[in-house]
């Protein structure tokens, strides 16, 4: 289902992050991911290239989290091989080898939330009684390795934050040795550091105004709505294109509406081999001219984190011009009811999203254009069809979108076809012809098909181009 991607000209997601603890968390995270799926998707060269510190010998702890609970925690407690090394190392034992839990699998990844320490060399102390031991411990910034001819044991100083008794502290520590809890009195060896902690809770997000609206706000919520959409099509024995899409076009309503639709598009997405989602939608809160990108390091879904391609982003805005106001994604629903559809069919992809406004045609196939070049993106167009006609006359106008799309003919999307995203849905076409891709529909429904009420409609499509 995957392939090997191998890197050499294009430059990793990790090698621009604007902060160290989105590049050794995405490192961590993006090792794990290649254990996962079989891609190499940590360039160790280049990133080094881009940050020399990497290459210099460091140990590292990676732990993961997964619903506020510990998922692995794996480490290294000296400095004996490159920091980079020691950090894909540690974070896919994290993963996979932690013998107190079942290997990670691909539906944990976007539950999971990364947390990377960095540590100082152990410093033994010195001390001639628990007392003596007590007053150079600094509660709260010391991790402590506890050491016997037989047994020893860690524990980073985020423990201090569940354990921040000294002698509780210590009683599990000697526990954790495999010793009584009491082993202090036997005078062990006891070395303390300190560490850098990088967590991905730390990261910027793109704010999720929507969730309890246009989709559920809980992740068990939206994943019973996931099960309702997949045994819909069980019973109805919906047949999926075969085809390996490159991009997709799907509505963005709320998911009582619009969300089979889209569910449809994003299951024969599972084919898909690429390693990010390019997701681009209009703007409906905000004018503005041009297409504004989301600067952040991660987007937020009930069910967990999607990491921003950064460094691929950057090579965009090397060609391209693009609004850099935040403000576009604060309440923009078009791309924002995506993400848990990505979240819970493509976990592992990156995600890059744009909103446009006020744009040209031209310009924004050229940017689609230029996406389709590269084989490891694929396109989500997001756009809904008419709006408020009754549905004889909501099926006049969607049935020429859908024969535009299906056809990839644009001037035929002119002859009457009515989109939110009809900027989008043309661009597109235009772009995939460029690119000699194909056109298939997936889906075409109006909201008639959830509430009833056929006097004023929406209508829904999704479209892959393969």
């Amino acid at each position: 289902m995957y392939r090997i991607i191998f890197l050499s000209i294009l430059i990793t997601t990790l090698l621009f992050s604007d902060t160290k603890t989105a590049l050794l968390t995405a490192i961590a995270r993006d090792a794990i991911v290649s254990q996962l799926t079989n891609q190499n998707l940590v360039d160790k060269k280049e990133l080094i290239k881009y940050n020399p510190y990497l290459a210099k010998k460091g140990a590292t702890f990676v732990t993961l989290n997964e619903d506020n609970s510990l998922r692995g925690c794996i480490g290294s407690l000296k400095a004996y091989r490159p920091l980079i090394d020691d950090l894909v190392s540690n974070a896919q034992s994290a993963a996979f080898s932690d013998s107190r839990f079942m290997a990670l699998n691909r539906k944990e990844l976007s539950r999971l939330k990364v947390e990377v320490s960095l540590l100082t060399e152990p410093e033994e102390i010195d001390y001639n009684s628990i007392s003596d031991l007590k007053s150079k411990v600094i509660v709260g910034e010391n991790g402590i390795v506890l050491e016997t001819f037989l047994h020893k044991a860690t524990f980073l100083p985020q423990v201090w934050d569940d354990i921040p008794n000294f002698d509780q502290f210590f009683q599990f520590l000697c526990e954790k040795a495999g010793l009584d809890g009491d082993c202090l009195t036997d005078h062990p060896s006891i070395y303390r550091y300190r560490v850098d902690k990088y967590s991905e809770n730390d990261l910027t997000r793109r704010p999720t105004s929507n969730a309890g609206s246009f989709y559920p706000k809980t992740c068990t919520n939206v994943e019973h709505r996931f099960a309702s959409f997949r045994n819909r099509a069980q019973r109805e024995k919906v047949a999926l294109p075969s085809h390996i899409p490159r991009a997709m076009i799907v509505p963005h309503a709320g998911y009582i509406f619009s969300g089979y639709t889209a569910d449809q598009a994003y299951r024969t997405a599972l084919k898909s081999k690429a390693k990010r989602v390019i997701l681009i939608g209009p703007s409906h809160h905000l004018y503005f001219k041009g297409i504004a990108v989301a600067e952040v390091e991660a987007f937020d879904t009930p069910c967990g984190i999607l990491r921003n391609d950064e460094a691929y982003l950057k090579q965009l805005q090397k060609k391209f011009t693009f609004r850099q106001d935040q403000t576009v994604f604060s309440s923009e629903h078009s791309t924002e009811v995506q993400l848990p559809f990505i979240n819970h069919y493509l976990p592992q992809m990156k995600v890059v999203e744009f909103v446009y406004g006020d744009v040209t045609l031209q310009e924004l196939s050229n940017l689609m254009q230029h996406l389709l070049h590269d084989p490891d993106n694929l396109l989500v167009i997001s756009s809904d069809l008419s709006h408020y006609y009754n549905q004889k006359e909501a099926q006049q106008h969607d049935f020429i979108c859908l024969d535009g799309v299906e056809m990839l003919h644009e001037s035929r999307l002119n002859d009457g076809c009515e989109a939110c995203g009809k900027r989008g849905i043309e661009a597109i076409v235009k772009a995939s012809k460029t690119v000699h891709l194909k056109s298939e529909l997936v889906d075409y429904r109006t909201s008639a098909d959830a509430s009833g009420n056929e006097k004023k409609v929406v209508g829904y499509m999704s479209a892959i181009f393969y």
